[in-house]
């Protein structure tokens, strides 16, 4: 194969490699995507140290983890102990594979003591799309 030929097919595999989990989504078979949504109440004496595991959590997950797509925290401005999560997996394997690492176990023993209330809502997906979203 010329050098040319090499080059160009080599920057085919690395587009579909990096297309492959957001295309997946969208193929002939419909994998749903798995939404989550958290309401949290933070101690605000603890408030400070929590967004210290959390953000910890967050640069984690994100790095190491392919099947979570989204992961954003952010808290209520009339009540910055108020915590809203939103999280967003390839499948129902990449959630609870999460669930599982060791970076989310030191989170929720970490932060155990910090939260006074957590309500996980379950949804049913009915469209995402972002900036870039081409469907």
């Amino acid at each position: 194969m010329g050098h040319s030929k090499t080059m160009l097919f080599g920057a085919s595999a690395l587009m579909l490699s990096l297309l492959w989990p957001w295309e997946r989504m969208y193929s002939e078979e419909k994998i749903t995507p798995i939404v989550r949504l958290a309401e949290l109440e933070i101690d605000p004496a603890q408030l400070e140290q929590y967004k210290e595991f959390l953000e910890e959590e967050i640069e984690s997950t994100t790095r190491l983890e392919p099947g979570v797509l989204t992961l954003f925290a952010v808290s209520l401005k009339e009540d910055p102990n108020q915590i809203r999560i939103f999280e967003t997996y390839v499948d129902l394997a990449a959630y609870e594979a999460h669930l599982k690492t060791p970076h989310f176990i030191r989170y929720k023993e970490g932060t155990r003591n910090m939260v006074r209330s957590l309500r996980l809502l379950e949804t049913d997906t009915i469209r995402l799309g972002g900036a870039n979203s081409k469907r």
